[in-house]
């Protein structure tokens, strides 16, 4: 068969291959466009051959050492290899997160969470560092603001307190604090308590809530200064009170008198 003739007969030697796309058949392939021999054709074929090797070969060398993604049915040496190259640490210990110093012990205890959440759903240390200091660094401001502005507000009670109390402030701050002083809880074997549980510890327990110098916790101390140091409640050291020990009916009249 003459070459002209083999051309011709292409399409219905191809069929639909006969197309650049065999599903629409719009456009015919124009790979036997200047082949005028079958020698032509036959060099077209194999440097098209030899480019695909060449170019499955640069492939090849490209890919090599890649991770394989797993799907569905990866085995457990595929997933632990793809985690550890997506930089995903071995254990939720493997997560290095920046914690405040202020306040450290409730961040830590945040970020063992998010460390553990954040090792399950494998995401990598860098992605999880980026989305952890800036909003732990917001939560530190925003926590530094409250405080600040608690301070403000606490000032400014403080201040009032004095402007009532005026020269009695003083007085009234000490007289409270020995009503803070006599707090117990009285021993009571019965319910398992072996000790006073309270006593002068009562005004370190407020101090560290914060709430020490707060006026209400004042004026509380000074409203009950009454029951404690006349023995009426149990909350205070009670029974040696009516008989003046201590002088207690002192501390009382300081109280009462601020």
């Amino acid at each position: 068969m003459e070459f002209e003739d083999f051309k011709e007969n292409l399409p219905d030697l191809l069929g639909d291959d006969y197309f650049n796309d065999p599903e629409t058949k719009e456009q015919p392939t124009k790979y036997f466009e200047n082949v005028d021999s079958y020698a032509t054709l036959a060099k077209r074929a194999v440097n098209a051959d030899r480019k695909i090797s060449a170019h499955g070969e640069e492939l090849k060398k490209a890919t090599e050492g890649m991770i394989k993604i797993p799907g569905e049915g990866a085995t457990p040496e595929e997933i632990v290899a793809y985690r550890q190259a997506q930089g995903v640490p071995d254990g939720p210990d493997g997560y290095d997160l920046a914690i405040p110093e202020e306040g450290k012990e409730g961040y830590e205890t945040i970020a063992n969470i998010v460390k553990d959440v954040a090792h399950k759903a494998g995401i990598p240390l860098s992605k999880l560092k980026a989305l952890w200091e800036p909003v732990v660094n917001a939560l530190a401001m925003q926590v530094k603001e409250q405080e600040a502005k608690g301070q403000e507000l606490l000032a400014a009670d403080i201040q009032a307190l004095k402007d009532v109390k005026k020269e009695k402030y003083d007085s009234f701050i000490a007289g409270t604090d020995k009503v803070a002083a006599h707090f117990d809880v009285i021993a009571d074997p019965d319910a398992g308590i072996e000790e006073n549980l309270v006593g002068s510890n009562f005004m370190s327990l407020m101090e560290s809530m914060g709430i020490k110098d707060v006026p209400v916790v004042r004026e509380f101390l000074g409203a009950i200064g009454p029951l404690v140091f006349e023995g009426k409640t149990s909350i205070g050291a009670g029974a040696g009170a009516a008989a003046g020990k201590d002088g207690w009916y002192t501390d009382y009249k300081e109280v009462e008198d601020a």
